[in-house]
């Protein structure tokens, strides 16, 4: 509903989805790391189809930054040996300025004409 995407790292302890998503980590179930992942992804496979889901999640991070240019440090981020949770410091801010910049390659020149 908000454009972005989640991930639990639950998932992984448990071997099963988790219903709830981020919802206890992130932003009502999406998360900046989880969502530049999703775009970056998606913007690869370079579907025209996809492009609203894409803009979608674009707005939400753009939403998500912060006035100083950071993004927020939303929870768990990384999971090893099943269950031992990292928090990557520099993803929350790597993966969403690597996905702006994917989208601005793939789908700006679309847009701008060129």
């Amino acid at each position: 509903a908000n454009g972005g995407w989640g991930e639990d790292f639950r998932s992984c302890f448990d071997k099963k989805y988790t219903e709830d998503g981020m919802k206890a980590y992130g932003d009502h179930g999406s998360g900046v790391v989880p969502t530049s992942w999703a775009l970056m992804a998606i913007t690869k496979a370079k579907n025209p189809l996809d492009k609203e889901a894409v803009e979608r999640g674009v707005k939400y991070l753009m939403t998500r930054q912060l006035p100083n240019g950071d993004w927020p440090q939303e929870g768990i981020s990384g999971v090893f040996n099943r269950s031992c949770g990292i928090t990557y410091t520099a993803y929350r801010n790597a993966f969403p300025i690597w996905a702006l910049g994917r989208y601005a390659k793939v789908y700006k020149p679309a847009v701008d004409g060129n």
